[in-house]
């Protein structure tokens, strides 16, 4: 065999080194180990490892290397028989061994001798290659750290997001907007976090609890049907629900089912999470917007006449009570009673109907006759209150109530008629020691003097009028 020269070594360090890897490094040393010596079993060991041998099959059992000593000429490893052996540690900092066994002649000093070289040549390029694979890993790491550090930054961003857009929905609760303009805050909040989806809220028809509508729909169009059969989905099981690239939440008033909110949008699982948080976010908002306003409008049912939208005589009768233990000083307020007169006629003539109609045009025209700090009420029939305050004096009281006189003056176009009224009022003012009833109860009696001197016209209650009680 020729000598090992220098440029051999050469040559087998760069053939390791262009490996790339510790063990692409190791399998090449022992195929060149095994070539140049014509040897049968080859292997680097190492640790308790053997990442490269040949000879032994694959994935040799590291046992089979325990207990060999480089002093020993022989050995056998199970299913080869006796052998020739020869080792060289590879690194002095570890147990590494090239390890190299033929049978049909011991190693010489040469072979010996080159072997010795290439175990650390290979050492030296595997402490080489070792330190490379650790700057990589080291580089992954920071890479992968700085991708969790980009992508929780990106999360607490997104999350961020979500709690503003669902504080400025509560804000606006608060302030009672008008419930259509909070729902569709609603969908178009989520909308806007998710991007490139359909948000909408379906809800139960009033009347038909089986019928469901899009009652808020934001993002690109979808096709009705596909929205409701999710809500309807979600609806059913009381439950969130995912069907492809639709997911649905149930959206309740109170303890009732009343509808679902529905996104729409491609089969991101990546972006699952999100679409989870932002249902499970928004489907709330959507339910407590739904039971405020339910909530408000049972209050403002309660208090409210349901034919002229005006307060009732319970309403007016609570804010009468606060002016009188706000307002200590007489003729800081003003009770106006009124009563409409020939609007028996109307009802007898043209019906309830347009005795309905004619009622709520006078409603209209009496809230447009007051200053914003005034409030009118329906006491019923044909009866109407008003509560003036602040009040700087009596003439403007008195100004008031010619105005409102005037106004419901004016002909109502009632069925395709022209249908005339008066309105004659009587006025009251608070003093100190006054209750509710008997403010009340004053206006009323200036409010018949009025009608009975002079219909259309307004009166101003004194004492004289304690002393005659009409039949009413």
């Amino acid at each position: 065999m020729a000598g090992w020269s220098l440029l051999q070594l050469t040559e087998f360090f760069s053939a390791i080194t262009r490996a790339g890897d510790v063990a692409s490094a190791a399998r090449i040393a022992v195929q060149r180990a095994s070539e140049s010596t014509e040897a049968e079993v080859a292997a680097v060991v190492g640790d308790g490892d053997v990442p490269a041998s040949v000879g032994l099959g694959r994935n040799p059992d590291p046992a089979l290397f325990t207990g060999l000593r480089a002093t020993v000429d022989t050995t056998t490893f199970p299913g080869v028989g006796p052998m020739y052996l020869t080792m060289h540690p590879v690194d002095r900092d570890s147990d590494g061994q090239l390890i190299l066994a033929r049978a049909d002649e011991p190693f010489t000093a040469e072979e010996r001798q080159m072997l010795q070289g290439m175990a650390r040549v290979l050492g030296l390029a595997l402490r080489g290659l070792r330190t490379l694979e650790n700057e990589r890993r080291l580089r992954r790491e920071r890479e992968q750290e700085a991708e969790a550090r980009l992508a929780l930054l990106q999360a607490l961003e997104w999350r961020e997001r979500l709690l503003e857009t669902l504080l400025r929905i509560q804000r606006a609760a608060n302030q009672q907007t008008p419930l259509g303009q909070i729902l569709g805050s609603i969908t178009d909040g989520a909308q806007m976090l998710l991007d490139d989806v359909t948000t909408a809220l379906v809800l139960r028809e009033p009347g038909d609890a089986d019928r469901l509508t899009v009652a808020s729909l934001s993002g690109h169009p979808s096709g009705p049907d596909v929205l409701v059969g999710a809500a309807r989905l979600a609806m059913a099981a009381n439950d969130p629900v995912t069907d492809g690239p639709l997911a649905a939440v149930p959206v309740h008033i109170g303890d009732n089912v009343a509808g679902g909110f529905v996104i729409a949008g491609r089969d991101d699982t990546g972006r699952r999470s999100e679409w989870r948080d932002v249902l499970a976010a928004f489907g709330e908002q959507a339910s407590l917007a739904l039971t405020g306003a339910s909530a408000l409008a049972a209050v403002h049912a309660a208090q409210h006449d349901p034919l002229t939208g005006l307060p009732n005589r319970s309403l007016f009768r609570q804010q009468v009570q606060r002016t009188l233990a706000t307002c200590p000083d007489p003729a800081t307020a003003a009770l106006l009673y009124l009563d409409l007169d020939l609007f028996k006629q109307v009802n007898d003539t043209l019906g309830h109907t347009a005795g309905d109609e004619l009622l709520r045009g006078v409603a209209d025209r009496l809230s447009a006759a007051l200053r914003s700090s005034d409030m009118a009420a329906r006491l019923g029939g044909d009866e109407f209150a008003v509560l003036v305050e602040p009040l700087t004096g009596v003439a403007q009281a008195q100004d008031i109530a010619q105005r409102v006189i005037g106004e419901i003056a004016r002909p109502f176009e009632i069925a395709g008629r022209l249908v005339t009224t008066r309105a004659s009022v009587g006025i009251s003012y608070n003093r100190v020691g006054h209750s509710v009833e008997e403010l009340i109860e004053e206006a009323d009696l200036a409010m018949y003097r009025a009608k009975k001197t002079l219909p259309g016209s307004y009166r101003e209650f004194d004492e004289t009028m304690h002393t005659f009680h009409p039949a009413r």
